[in-house]
């Protein structure tokens, strides 16, 4: 009897520790704080903060902290009854408090329901330190040109100014519909503080606003209306009639080429090259013309686009082209380029020095070589037969780049030439125009320097 009493003695004294160091109801954690925001604070924006324990949260408490004073912004309790193990807490100074520099420390302390630690629970305390920025940054409109038409592109030159600048852009949005929108990368200009963007108007966007918009580190936002008369444009349609030739010696090649699965009839062998392989593609052309190489521009002579020699057209930008197998409607598209034609495998020519930026094929645009010019403007030609440049070379103007051909998706031989406003596809015809290259373009570079000069 005594040695089973001794017995049990001893798996209590052992049981009892045991108990204590393995319960969750004696958890030695301490609750986890995290700030979720940067190290500037504009004073107006919420600072949201995490506080999370897995036994749940006993009490939090947060202090501002500056020119020595302190001041308790929040403070909640909580019984276990209601328990809560995670809590986000947004923080925000009262109205007109006042602050002393451009410092100020938060406190965060916060205890847990655990029974460690006598029955008081672990507790955890983290403060940081803020910068306080308060000032907008400044933008300014130097110069823009004076209208755009749907399709069609611009250019504007502006100024930023901010020490501690996160970013800034033009952002180009439907008027009828906000949630379209697009923002276009600046490019330093000439001077510090100044930037230089082409702008683009999405043919799809029926309404064009055009702001320039900063954002500070602190989240301060400043905006700058572009001021631009715009147009509306109007495209022409096109009726195209689907054969089975063409689907035989065109569709079904392209899509084994590509390793897509054939389907069963020739209305959906179409659809699957017209729609689902020339979204593939276009996607892709987006990330290849999508860039902004340069790290400062000075100075931008471009000149009007002639890849061709002697050619005629075939068909234009925007064309809204229905296709029709055996007297129905099938598929539609919108034609994203200018096709143009002069003779079988004619010569392709670099109007304007650029860097080769893609030579491949893709899927219904075929043999495709990409030219970056400066300010993310890209061309491309599509359809070739061959390339005379490889991959990643610097050409100047008058180079041959390539011949034309029947590649990809098309019958006959010809040129689709595309022009790319960062990864935006626009009318290629303003390109080729010199008048409207130097009206819309080079005079208001000129301007602008000379803004900038004064």
């Amino acid at each position: 009897m005594k040695k089973f009493t001794g017995l049990l003695i001893f798996l209590m004294i052992i049981a009892v520790p045991a108990y204590v160091y393995f319960s969750p109801t004696f958890e030695r954690i301490p609750p986890k704080i995290t700030f979720n925001h940067g190290d500037y604070w504009n004073l107006r924006d919420k600072l949201e903060i995490d506080i999370k324990d897995s036994s749940g949260l006993q009490y939090y408490k947060i202090t501002l902290i500056n020119d020595g004073k302190e001041k308790v912004l929040k403070e909640e309790q909580f019984s276990p009854a209601d328990l809560q193990k995670d809590v986000r807490v947004d923080i925000k100074l009262p109205p007109f408090y006042p602050i002393k520099g451009n410092l100020v420390t938060i406190k965060v302390e916060t205890q847990d329901q655990s029974k460690w630690n006598y029955l008081k629970g672990n507790f955890a305390k983290k403060q940081k330190e803020f910068y306080i920025d308060t000032v907008a940054p400044t933008t300014e409109v130097i110069n823009n040109n004076y209208a755009m038409k749907r399709g069609g592109s611009g250019i504007a030159i502006v100024r930023v100014s901010d020490n501690n600048l996160k970013e800034a852009y033009i952002k180009i949005s439907d008027t009828e519909n906000p949630n379209h929108f697009y923002k276009f990368k600046l490019t330093p200009f000439y001077k510090k503080g100044y930037y230089i963007s082409l702008l683009a108007w999405p043919y799809n966007f029926k309404g064009f606003n055009a702001d320039l918009i900063a954002t500070d580190i602190a989240g301060n936002i400043s905006t700058a209306h572009i001021p631009m008369r715009w147009k509306d444009a109007i495209y022409p349609k096109a009726k195209i009639k689907i054969t089975d030739k063409f689907i035989k010696i065109v569709a079904i090649p392209l899509l084994q080429s590509m390793r897509m699965d054939i389907p069963n009839n020739p209305v959906a062998i179409f659809k699957e090259v017209n729609e689902k392989l020339r979204k593939i593609n276009e996607e892709r052309l987006y990330k290849i013309t999508n860039v902004l190489l340069d790290r400062r521009v000075t100075t931008f002579n471009i000149k009007a686009f002639r890849p061709l020699d002697g050619y005629a057209k075939k068909a234009s930008y925007g064309e809204m082209r229905s296709y029709f197998y055996k007297g129905e409607q099938i598929s539609f598209a919108v034609h994203k380029g200018m096709d143009i034609a002069s003779f079988r495998h004619a010569k392709i020519y670099a109007s304007n020095p650029g860097r080769v930026i893609f030579e491949g094929f893709n899927g219904i645009y075929g043999n495709t070589l990409a030219l970056y010019h400066k300010l993310g403007l890209v061309s491309t030609y599509s359809h070739c037969s061959s390339f005379n440049v490889p991959n990643g070379a610097n050409v100047s103007r008058g180079t041959i780049i390539a011949h034309t051909g029947a590649t990809g998706a098309v019958f006959g031989d010809h040129l689709h030439f595309g022009i790319y406003v960062q990864g935006i596809p626009v009318e290629p015809m303003e390109w080729m125009d010199s008048h409207w290259i130097h009206d819309n373009i080079t005079s208001v570079i000129s301007k602008a320097k000379e803004v900038i000069n004064r």
